[in-house]
């Protein structure tokens, strides 16, 4: 299991990445969406998803490059909603995904690594992720809710 992300600050704040115009589509009344995006050019392989989350890394963080990255959510196995009344309010489709990705660490050469090393490519095969557990929907929260 690793965890592929654009990284954690010292402060613990969650970087993001834009995603690209129309790599997104969902329909909640079939309960299905997908996300596809390709050539992010610089994501790091964590390892661990603690490891992710630590900002000291203490397992370390390679530079990668995600080629592909594909996630398919579909069928409706529950639908909630919730609303707090205050700043929070959703509508959620519960059903299962999954995931297709490649990404790609780049080669090293000295002197970041006494000798050439080839980069480590992994490709997931997605029949074999499919999730237990996965949630799409509409929220609003914060300074959009109303």
């Amino acid at each position: 299991m690793h965890s592929y992300d654009p990284g954690v600050s010292p402060t613990l704040g969650f970087w993001t990445i834009e995603i690209p115009k129309g790599s997104v589509e969902v329909d909640l009344d079939e309960g299905e969406a997908v996300l596809h995006i390709e050539n992010v050019c610089r994501v790091f392989d964590a390892f661990t998803v603690p490891n992710s989350l630590n900002p000291l890394h203490p397992l370390g963080l390679v530079s990668a490059f995600l080629k592909s990255l594909r996630i398919e959510w579909k069928g409706i196995s529950k639908r909630r909603s919730f609303n707090n009344g205050k700043t929070f309010a959703g509508d959620f489709v519960e059903n299962s995904a999954t995931i297709a990705v490649t990404v790609r660490t780049p080669d090293t050469r000295p002197p970041f690594t006494p000798t050439a090393q080839d980069g480590f490519q992994f490709v997931a095969d997605p029949a074999s992720t499919v999730s237990n557990f996965a949630q799409i929907g509409h929220e609003s929260n914060g300074a959009l809710f109303s």
